[in-house]
């Protein structure tokens, strides 16, 4: 059928000749007019033929079953080159409105072959610069985006109307490209990193906000670009580099994007934005966000040192990930020398010097290099090896992953042979060449921001690798784990893999470099078992391994490291939602103040797309784990510290409850807090006691009252806000919601008990206006202290401690910290008692008792147990989610070890302190 002498000329370009054979008989039996391609093919297009049925799987399919498309595809390729312009034409030829979503999308997957066989094809043939070729490869995804959002804008206009901003101006979205579709510079089998803006929060489309009329336009445009059709997927689209990630919204307007970057965007966030550009949608939108938002951000006049070193740190994870070397390969992208290393050389030097110099603003690394030299940043010749470096490995990386057709970068001695034909090289020439360019880069890259040479492997990291169970068990007996066959197993499993968690190459190699550093930090705790338990559960949520893995980390994970040994409760949080970590553990170091909390909800609210109700949970969870977290860490006395969380987490439900206070328009209303919450003494997981109080009652105002109550303990998506207690208010839970000033005043005279003269003694205000305040107060002090203290009540209220005693927790070994006789409630009533006998208007338990040791001596130790116990508890709530107050010998251990004490140490510090209180108390009340 074929002349001979074109077989003997294609075997020496072809790798598998018989399959290629093979496949071009399958073609020509399902082509519908074999004679036609026949005639069509000549010597070259023959050989280009069987080379794309030969190095690539996934074109090898598509042409089979598309048998026309090479003929109606190659002809005029020596100097077609398609923009997004042209792209989007063609595009539009294929598709039509009627179009179904499932058609449209198997149409887009269709072209997208089609037009990668054609590319592929050009680089085959040498017609075009390599540079060239993955500026039209990149120019592809462009136009299927653009024509993608056009119909989802389109669909939900005709659904829900078009959006208008506040202004009256139609509102609008935009695409922006990210990672190598930003820098035109995309791999033939990759995904594409996009993300979404639109152009402003304030406006409605029909009975949408603005940001749910953009995130249904993206959600839909998402789809249509990843749906699996039987052409494959249009593309894997990534949107994981947008602000706040996974857990961000899907689109945010400029300001947000804005506001964000100014106050979270971190040297990550830096590289991946300067390779941002327009992609598809509104281009002026994209522009302001160019102006505003990237130019800003990304390039700064004068360098920062910390900037610097960030850079420097992310260096050094590369260069140490470049040097590991797992099951015999190389690694194209992360190897020593490889692509990653050229990327991050330019990328570091335009970053730095991009702010001062802006002709070297520039996301394309080819480009790139060239501007440097120009610059006399690279010497001339170091330009011309960088590009040829970069030109070859990149090459080399497709023909990896067109063969298989899968996002790959490692390739082992076995290939070489194949890839050495599909490169056109001899295997010995491929060799020379790959070790030339390699040691090549790697040596400019080390000159960048010097940084420290990595030792070779680490005991432990070889044992790991060799799965030597007892040289590990050795190992790790020395870093003082108490069953270092479990650790093993746990360390282990990431490496073999469990279900769960399967790690990428690269994800094993980063793991395996900081394995010495983690056992490290580990070991420095008082528990590296329940550490490790703890680190499991965080790295076994994907964006958690992220945190662990990215650059740059060490500080973050020795920080965690800490975390999980002190807090279960915490480190189960973090697990849960572990994008938050960089945040609380880098830009947080301190409790916040009133002005930081209300700039951060701002933010909160510009920034996410959220109702109310998850607004005010997002908000709480996160500075919640931000004020324990800053506990935990803070290197200060361990009293005034936790006087200060106490008082920091009060503090955190005060600014919410005046928030909502006034959202739910309460301002006759008068919120008051009792217990803990009263005392400004609020610990993980307290309840709030709260009590309303109106001038005057009505229905209407139960009513907001309720509505304040569900607000308040309605389960979300994002959990609930806080658990209520309302038995301190006058007749309990069975008693009104939101009874008026002249109820209180008749309840206080005739009908409240002396137990709540004590609990009224925490009475704080925490919303309401100043004259219903000074009301209240009045009929508050006349309550407290009006009515003498005598041996009645005295019994009155010995009796009710001993009442409580029935609701104490039992059992073998267990100790109830709060009800128990000599508990927290016997310290509570004696303080209680004495602020009553002195006329002290003081909510605070502890500066109350602060207060009166002067007077009364035995108060000093009482102080001295209480806050002991308190300081015991705290620690029992972050050691065990949900621990309440009961200690047993489980918690002991996590307590004791959070304490730096002995269990056995804690126990009887414990006993002895609840003895004493309770002497204590009954030399008062007896």
């Amino acid at each position: 059928m074929f002349p001979s002498e074109w077989w003997k000329r294609a075997e020496e370009r072809v790798y598998n000749l018989n399959r290629a054979r093979e496949s071009l008989e399958e073609l020509l039996k399902r082509h519908p007019n074999p004679q036609s391609l026949l005639d069509y093919l000549n010597e070259r297009r023959f050989i280009l033929l069987l080379e794309l049925l030969d190095q690539s799987e996934c074109i090898r399919k598509f042409l089979i079953n598309h048998p026309e498309d090479f003929q109606k595809t190659i002809p005029r390729l020596w100097y077609v080159f398609k923009d997004k312009r042209a792209y989007l034409k063609e595009l539009e030829e294929l598709t039509s409105q009627s179009m179904s979503d499932d058609d449209l999308s198997k149409t887009l997957a269709y072209y997208r072959h089609r037009e990668l066989m054609r590319i592929f094809a050009k680089e085959i043939l040498g017609t075009a610069k390599y540079e060239d070729l993955l500026q039209e490869y990149s120019n592809l995804p462009d136009a299927m985006l653009e024509l993608a959002y056009r119909r989802a804008y389109q669909e939900m206009v005709e659904r829900y109307g078009e959006p208008l901003e506040e202004s009256g101006n139609p509102a609008t979205g935009c695409i922006i490209a990210l990672g190598k579709l930003g820098s035109h510079e995309l791999n033939y089998y990759s995904d594409i990193d996009i993300m979404f803006i639109h152009s402003s929060d304030k406006g409605h489309a029909g009975r949408l906000t603005i940001n749910e009329f953009f995130q249904k336009v993206f959600q839909k445009l998402f789809k249509l670009m990843t749906q699996i059709t039987p052409e494959g997927k249009p593309y894997e689209v990534d949107l994981d580099l947008r602000p706040f990630g996974k857990s961000g919204p899907i689109s945010m307007s400029l300001r947000s994007a804005e506001l964000y970057y100014e106050s979270y965007g971190r040297t990550w966030e830096r590289f991946a934005l300067l390779r941002a550009r327009y992609c598809a949608g509104d281009e002026e939108l994209y522009r302001a966000f160019e102006r505003e938002v990237k130019e800003p951000f990304v390039f700064r006049k004068s360098v920062d040192y910390r900037i610097l070193e960030e850079i420097r740190l992310i260096k050094a994870q590369i260069a140490s990930e470049a040097k590991k070397r797992l099951l015999g390969k190389n690694n194209i992208k992360t190897g020593e020398g490889g692509i990653r290393e050229v990327e991050f050389t330019v990328q570091s030097l335009v970053l730095l010097l991009g702010g001062k110099f802006p002709f070297l603003r520039e996301s394309n690394t080819f480009r790139a290099i060239w501007k440097l030299s120009q610059k006399g940043v690279f010497s001339n010749e170091e330009a011309i090896f960088l590009e040829r470096a970069y030109e070859f490995l990149r090459r080399l990386e497709h023909k990896l992953q067109l063969h298989s057709c899968t996002q790959t970068q490692s390739f082992s001695e076995n290939d070489t042979s194949r890839l050495a034909r599909h490169m056109g090289m001899k295997e010995q020439e491929l060799r020379a060449n790959y070790e030339k360019y390699t040691k090549g880069v790697s040596l400019i890259f080390s000159q960048i921001i010097p940084s420290q040479e990595e030792e070779d492997l680490h005991p432990i990291q070889r044992a790991l690798l060799n799965g030597d169970i007892e040289e590990a068990k050795e190992i790790l007996i020395n870093y003082h784990f108490r069953e270092p066959i479990r650790a093993f197993n746990i360390l282990w499993s990431y490496i073999s893999g469990r279900e769960g968690i399967k790690l990428s190459t690269q994800e094993k190699q980063a793991f395996i470099r900081l394995l010495p550093q983690l056992l490290e930090s580990m070991a420095q705790t008082t528990d590296p078992d329940e550490t490790l338990a703890n680190f499991d559960k965080f790295f076994s949520n994907p964006t958690g391994r992220k945190v662990i893995l990215s650059p740059a980390k060490e500080d973050i994970n020795r920080t965690l490291c800490k975390v999980f040994s002190l807090s279960s409760y915490l480190s189960t949080l973090i697990s849960r939602f572990p994008d938050l970590v960089e945040d609380v553990l880098t830009l947080y170091q301190d409790f916040p103040d009133e002005e930081r909390l209300t700039e951060e909800f701002e933010k909160y609210k510009a920034i996410l797309n959220l109702s109310p109700e998850n607004l005010y949970r997002r908000f709480k969870r996160v500075w919640e784990i931000r004020i324990a977290l800053v506990y935990l860490m803070k290197r200060e006395d361990r009293y005034k510290k936790l006087f200060s969380f106490f008082e920091k987490l009060s503090d955190l439900a005060d600014f919410l409850m005046k928030r909502l206070w006034e959202n739910l328009g309460l301002e006759d209303t008068l919120i008051l807090a009792l217990g803990k919450y009263g005392s400004r003494e609020l610990t993980i997981g307290s309840d709030l006691d709260l009590v309303f109080v109106c001038g005057s009652a009505g229905e209407e105002k139960t009513k907001k009252a309720q509505e304040f109550i569900a607000f308040l303990t309605k389960h979300t998506s994002e959990g609930y806000l806080y658990d209520v207690d309302f038995r301190l208010r006058p007749m309990g839970n069975a008693g009104e919601i939101a009874p008026s000033l002249s109820f209180y005043k008749e309840y206080f005279q005739f009908n409240a008990r002396t137990w709540e003269r004590l609990a009224w003694t925490r009475c704080r205000y925490i919303a309401g206006p100043e004259e219903l305040v000074e009301e209240f107060e009045t009929l508050l002090k006349a309550f407290l202290f009006e009515k003498p203290l005598g041996e009645k009540e005295r019994k009155e209220i010995r009796d009710m401690r001993f009442a409580l005693e029935v609701n104490a927790k039992k059992g073998k070994s267990f100790v109830d910290l709060k009800f128990s006789p000599g508990g927290l409630i016997d310290a509570e009533f004696l303080i209680q008692y004495y602020v009553l006998l002195e006329r002290l208007r003081e909510p605070s338990m502890i500066r109350a008792c602060q207060r009166l040791i002067g007077k009364y001596p035995i108060l000093r130790e009482t102080r001295e147990h209480y806050t002991f116990l308190r300081l015991v508890e705290t620690r029992l709530r972050l050691s065990k989610e949900r621990a309440g107050s009961l200690l047993g010998p489980q918690e002991g251990k996590r307590v004791a070890s959070s304490l730096g004490m002995q269990e056995d140490e804690l126990k009887e510090k414990v006993a002895d302190s609840m003895r004493r209180l309770r002497e204590i108390f009954l030399e008062v009340f007896d």
